[in-house]
């Protein structure tokens, strides 16, 4: 797959890309959509669930035939055009006075590239849009600057929602609290080019509304960012070394499992979906286990109990590792 490097950036071109190829690229890092889950804050996934759908142990939840998520992608470069006419600090659907008068306030220009950063080259950018204060910035002449091996220098990052009014009027603010962190972490990979960089979020409701939303960049959530993301990128590594020693060992795939689940990330959440990851995955085949009977002697019930000791204390172990790895790796970046 063709790959354009530029400075410290390297972008890949999503321009005739299959969507086989697009998921294969994400599979490689850790993607804007995929940080609300890694902070915690995504209520339709849990960062274990993640862990293994990156180590591809688990597919992904197959969205080809949901209509929500049919309908945002056919209207996204629609309201990505009707925004650069939205006036923030105006009443919702400011757009249309404004687009019937000619007065367009911005340009919002699809950037049709994978983002890399190779500062923290683990994070993988697919920015819907990126905003500009000069009203001409066109589409084309984003490619004619990445031809000339020019990274384009955005006022901010554009992100477009759309959904139904009753997932808007469920949160205070009208918004899922992982689309924020999404468009943070699409900042993140700008900032050398903008230090003054910030997210526009502009939602789409079904019942014909137009809002937006703007998210400044602090530095706490780049930290938070760029740390918690490495952290589950080096453990996806281990976990890559854990299946391929599996396979050296002729294993079973219950087995490798079972040897990941003692590694995967630790999670903070109360979703109904991760409760049923864990008990397909692991909770009903670990009941089978241990309700075999196993003839055996003391000293075979003394083994057993501290292999148990043993299996909680080297997770604990490999995740007091990794942290201090971690640690030291930031302060060398």
């Amino acid at each position: 797959m063709k790959r354009i490097n530029i400075g410290k950036y390297t972008l890949i071109p999503r321009q005739n890309q299959s969507h086989a190829e697009w998921l294969s690229t994400r599979q490689e890092g850790i993607g804007g959509s995929d940080t609300g889950t890694v902070l915690n804050v995504n209520e339709y996934c849990s960062i274990t669930e993640l862990f293994y759908q990156k180590l591809g142990r688990t597919p992904p939840v197959d969205l080809s035939e949901n209509a929500a998520v049919h309908y945002g992608n056919v209207l996204e470069p629609i309201i990505l055009n009707e925004s650069q006419y939205f006036d923030i600090k105006g009443k919702e659907n400011n757009h249309l006075k404004n687009m019937k008068e000619g007065r367009k306030l911005a340009s919002h220009v699809e950037f049709d590239y994978m983002i890399i950063n190779n500062d923290f080259p683990w994070i993988i950018s697919n920015v819907d849009g990126l905003g500009f204060y000069d009203k001409n910035v066109t589409k084309q002449d984003l490619v004619d600057q990445v031809n000339n091996g020019q990274m384009p220098c955005p006022d901010y990052v554009v992100e477009i929602k759309t959904m139904d009014s009753f997932v808007r009027d469920k949160f205070e603010d009208g918004m899922r609290p992982d689309y924020p962190i999404q468009v943070k972490t699409y900042c993140t990979a700008f900032l050398e080019q903008n230090k003054d960089l910030y997210g526009m979020i502009y939602k789409w409701c079904y019942d014909k509304t137009l809002t937006a939303t703007h998210v400044e960049l602090d530095q706490q959530s780049i930290v938070d960012i760029l740390t918690k993301t490495k952290d589950l990128y080096e453990l996806i590594k281990v976990g890559k070394n854990v299946i391929k020693e599996g396979y050296k060992l002729k294993l079973s795939e219950d087995e490798i499992d079972q040897n990941l689940s003692e590694i995967h990330p630790d999670f903070i959440t109360s979703l109904v979906s991760q409760g049923q990851f864990l008990s397909n995955n692991f909770l009903a085949k670990e009941y089978v286990k241990k309700n075999q009977t196993v003839l055996g002697d003391e000293e075979d019930l003394k083994l057993g109990i501290r292999h148990q000791q043993i299996l909680k204390e080297t997770k604990k172990l490999t995740a007091e590792k990794t942290s201090i790895s971690n640690h030291f790796k930031m302060k060398l970046t």
